[in-house]
């Protein structure tokens, strides 16, 4: 039974596909299934195939690819009904849908060609119009890709009333009716009963679940799922990985919790698991944990084939994630000479396209060799551990890197340059994000460099320009913060509401978070507070008053708990906030700009970004449980404050040049010169609200120094605060701006530092 549909009129014949187009010379050149090219002998032997029983249908389909990149497209159609005809008369329908998806593949995708494989799909069903009334909910009419269309129909051909299923918003269900007239699809799923979803939707978003599915044991088999968790989880992880394909481990917890292992079962569960997981070469458990765990098709071996492939790899990831696998099996390889030419090649590959351009890569390949005992080949653009030892190239390993690979990097980095890699990490220390800080001081500390470390803090505190990665750790260590700045609390604690007032991202808005929530701890306000003066404390209750750091809410609980410590303090809440005449609200135009562009930012890509996620969140179902849109809402609302707060800074702050300011006492835009009493002398900049650059010497007219100074000629004593408590030092000089700030403030690159002035005493 031929359908003679050829091809339809105004049809337009385009050129086939690459992948068909080759695939079909191949198999015209080296498939020995096709017929020779003369045309009476391939219709002979086509129509001889059709009779056969089992017709071999991969080898039809094949030899019908090679007509179209020959130019016969009308014998292709033809002969293409022709194969369709025999198939829908031996009621083979899902060969037949194979057949016609095979034949849109030679044509272009329009809209008259989708109504001919609508309609064939439809000639498919003939026997039966409740079938052929599915057509109408695959797709077909709007636009989804063809091969959608016909998994759509597929899946809607086996929706009838017992059929198990998953839906991502209502979980495991069962189908109870198939209403074709109305298209509906009434289930029963576990989170609602009796549902009813339109055929489309149903096409579109169930997956149908074989008996061997993890949901489907459930539903059936209840009692050995639950004896499975107990005395096989090793294989109830395998069959949770079979039934829902690779996991991380959040997800498997996700997908098992509560409805198969006990929430409070879940870590016995888990490290039983991984015990007998480990000793499966079929498995594949990942170093990190946000990585997925994954079933392998076959065993990990490392025979001559697995190092053959490995010297064919071409991706630097894959070849770093090769080698991991090999240092963690390495005790199971025999070694060759050729394998560790391989190896020591592919690394040195790897090192090389990685470059300094993607450090954490370039580590990883030479860390992995030194740990597999290889030397890589000699290339001169294969990085040495030696060109770490450069400031601008460490500090950015050091941020690039995961968590697990920076305190092996830095062992790594000692072992090969000793000392040096040592002073190098003191010189930048100031430079690390916290994770990065928290690991360099530790391998500092072990390695004797505490002094070092000590005086790198005191100095910072000094200058008041200790970020807020210092502060939280020294918080974190209060036995080093009582020996390195023993009675700085008062400093201390103004150094935390200006870093809390920063603009932060990345890691820098993580640790000033964890900052930010220790400072509205009780026992951290009373340790601050306790050293205090009563004058201290009056000021530190109105700085916070004031202060941008928290929201209106939270601030409130702040001074709330400070009054609680404090009644006597409860008069500052009362008092309108003043500001003083002589010390205007500005900063420089170059700080001022720099907020803009972050309020620009906010309004015009992050805030319309997380609105975009939003949507695509709420577009999953069930809000209730859906965990992307939560964290959507919950960045949302942080953006929204981050928004509002900038809005008001760059109202109530302006911009200024610091040009024509009086500098016979020191105040804005004046440069002093102090001299401590040990002699030493150091030379601040006072610029405005939000500037600072240390090694310029650039200080913030909110610091203590700066207030401290503020109207006092040269010549004058002065109280500054400092690592050892407020010291009476003498104001030497009071000048204009130098040029290296000058230069800074319009933006011009720094041509020399000139952050200290330091002379013998």
């Amino acid at each position: 039974m031929a359908l003679a549909l050829g091809v339809p009129r105004g049809y337009v014949v385009a050129p086939l596909p690459a992948p068909v187009r080759a695939k079909a010379h191949d198999l015209m050149n080296e498939h020995p299934s096709v017929p020779p090219a003369e045309a009476a002998q391939q219709e002979e032997w086509f129509l001889a195939q059709l009779e056969r029983q089992p017709m071999p249908l991969p080898a039809l389909l094949d030899f019908l690819d090679t007509l179209p990149v020959a130019g016969r497209w009308e014998q292709a159609d033809s002969w293409s009904d022709l194969l369709l005809g025999t198939l829908i008369e031996r009621q083979q329908t899902l060969a037949a849908f194979d057949t016609i998806l095979r034949r849109a593949a030679w044509h272009p995708d329009t809209p008259a060609s989708r109504a001919l494989w609508h309609k064939l799909a439809q000639s498919v069903l003939q026997r039966s119009r409740e079938q052929q009334a599915l057509t109408a909910h695959a797709g077909f009419g709007d636009g989804a890709p063809l091969p959608e269309c016909f998994r759509r129909l597929r899946l809607l051909l086996a929706l009838v009333p017992g059929v198990l299923c998953r839906d991502r918003t209502w979980g495991f269900g069962v189908v109870q009716k198939v209403d074709t007239f109305y298209g509906r699809v009434t289930i029963d799923f576990d989170a609602k009963r009796h549902h009813e979803m339109s055929l489309s939707y149903a096409a579109e978003a169930l997956e149908l679940l074989g008996e061997d599915h993890l949901l489907v044991r459930k539903h059936r088999q209840p009692d050995d799922l639950r004896r499975l968790v107990q005395e096989q989880p090793g294989e109830m992880v395998r069959l949770a990985l079979r039934s829902f394909g690779v996991l991380t481990v959040d997800q498997l917890q996700q997908r098992l919790v509560p409805g198969i292992v006990d929430a409070g079962d879940w870590k016995r569960f888990w490290d039983a698991a991984r015990r007998d997981l480990k000793n499966d070469p079929l498995v594949h458990l990942p170093a990190k944990r946000t990585e997925p765990v994954r079933l392998r098709d076959r065993a990990f071996t490392r025979d001559e084939d697995w190092f053959d492939a490995l010297a064919n790899e071409r991706s630097v990831k894959h070849i770093l994630d090769r080698t991991d696998e090999l240092i963690k099996n390495t005790a199971s390889v025999t070694w060759t000479d050729s394998a560790r030419a391989v190896v020591a090649g592919r690394l040195a590959f790897a090192a090389k396209g990685a470059g300094t351009r993607h450090v954490d890569h370039l580590v990883r390949a030479l860390m992995n060799a030194d740990a597999l005992g290889l030397t890589l080949p000699a290339d001169e653009f294969v990085p040495l551990p030696s060109a770490f030892l450069q400031p601008e190239l460490l500090v950015n390993t050091l941020h690039a890197l995961p968590a697990r690979l920076v305190t092996p990097f830095l062992e790594w980095l000692y072992t090969k340059q000793g000392d040096s890699a040592l002073e190098l990490l003191l010189t930048v220390l100031p430079r690390l994000e916290q994770a990065a800080l928290n690991e360099a001081l530790d391998l500092l500390l072990a390695r004797g460099r505490e002094e070092a470390c000590a005086r790198l803090f005191q100095r910072s505190v000094n200058m008041q320009t200790a970020g807020v990665e210092y502060l939280f750790w020294l918080f974190r260590h209060p036995e080093r913060l009582a020996a390195w700045v023993p009675g700085t609390w008062p400093v201390l604690a103004n150094l935390v509401v200006t870093e809390l007032e920063k603009e932060a991202a990345g890691e820098r808005l993580k640790a000033q978070n964890q900052l930010r929530e220790l400072a509205e701890q009780v026992d951290w306000l009373r340790t601050v507070m306790a050293p205090m003066n009563e004058a201290q404390r009056h000021r530190f209750m109105e700085r916070i008053k004031s202060s941008l750091a928290w929201p209106p809410v939270d601030r409130r609980g702040v001074l709330g708990r400070i009054v609680h410590l404090y009644p006597e303090l409860a008069g500052v809440l009362a008092a309108k906030a003043l500001t003083a005449p002589d010390r205007p609200t500005v900063t420089s135009f170059r700080s001022y700009r720099e907020r803009q562009a972050q309020w620009q930012h906010i309004t015009s890509v992050e805030i319309p970004r997380i609105a975009r996620e939003i949507g695509v969140a709420r577009s999953y179902g069930d809000l209730s449980e859906n965990h992307e849109y939560k964290a959507a809402k919950e960045m949302q609302a942080v953006l929204t404050r981050r928004q509002a707060e900038l809005e008001k800074m760059l109202h109530t702050v302006r911009p200024s040049d610091f040009h024509d300011l009086p500098t016979d006492r020191a105040g804005l835009g004046t440069r002093v010169v102090l001299q401590y009493p040990d002699g030493r002398r150091e030379a601040y900049a006072i610029l405005g609200e939000w500037d600072r650059d240390e090694r310029l010497g650039i200080i913030s007219c909110n610091t203590g120094v700066a207030r401290a100074v503020e109207g006092h000629p040269a010549g004058d004593t002065v109280r500054v605060p400092s690592a050892q408590g407020e010291l009476e030092c003498v104001l030497v000089e009071v000048t204009g701006l130098p040029a290296a700030v000058r230069d800074w403030l319009n933006g011009i690159p720094e041509t020399a530092t000139t952050n200290q002035e330091r002379t013998s005493p």
